[in-house]
């Protein structure tokens, strides 16, 4: 069954946003707090899921409800995994498509930055969600396209949304040829249960990544592609 979080609350205030932003100027400040305040009356995050499960893993190839997925990495994860959540997360459309008509590279970026803001509140309201319907204790992520690109090919995007169902009928999120998503700020992937937290940053070798969330563990990446137990 298809599931639709479309009633996420935006908490981030405008004080994270300057922190997260750097901006201290008086004049930015002023700036940012208008454009701030704007955006989140627009925003509306969403996220969309479908429990699902893992039919077989077999060498690097997964099958998950009849669609098959190659990745060393999701193999290695999903070895022991019987259940995950298939799911896409969005700043919204709404708040994407205000039409501004920003020049200004700095304000774009600035703006960018509040809508990566507003799809962690649905990623973060999306997980709390899982936790608290279907208790299965601690969770990690695989993403298409996140890290390195062996990891879990971003082509394999197509498959993913497929196995999710009608997902521009849901909540605006669309594929485009190159296996980007629009919004750009939407991230997808599979949730599953792991007694170990995995992060994708892990199998990363980009040093100076602005998103990293860990350091790389070379340790994992021999495990996962290298096959050592």
């Amino acid at each position: 069954m298809l599931h639709k979080l479309d009633d996420i609350p935006v908490t981030v205030t405008l004080d994270q946003a300057l922190k997260r932003l750097a901006v201290t100027e008086p004049d930015d400040v002023a700036l940012i707090s208008g454009l701030f305040g704007e955006a989140k009356r627009i925003a509306r995050p969403k996220a969309l899921y479908r429990e699902a499960f893992v039919e077989e893993v077999s060498g690097r190839r997964v099958r998950i409800d009849g669609f098959d997925f190659e990745s060393d990495v999701l193999a290695m994860n999903l070895k022991n995994v019987h259940r995950v959540f298939a799911y896409v997360c969005t700043c919204g459309t709404e708040v994407d498509d205000w039409p501004r008509g920003e020049k200004d590279y700095v304000v774009s970026l600035w703006l960018d930055m509040i809508k990566e803001m507003f799809l962690r509140e649905a990623d973060a309201f999306l997980r709390a969600h899982l936790k608290s319907v279907f208790g299965p204790g601690r969770l990690s992520s695989n993403n298409p396209g996140s890290g390195n690109a062996e990891n879990w090919p971003i082509s394999q995007q197509a498959a993913l949304f497929a196995l999710i169902g009608d997902v521009k009928g849901e909540i605006g999120v669309t594929l485009k040829d190159t296996f980007l998503m629009v919004p750009i700020k939407s991230t997808s992937g599979l949730i599953f249960p792991s007694e170990a937290d995995f992060v994708n940053c892990a199998l990363c070798f980009r040093e100076n990544c602005p998103g990293r969330r860990a350091e790389f563990d070379k340790k994992l990446y021999d495990k996962a592609f290298c096959k050592i137990s």
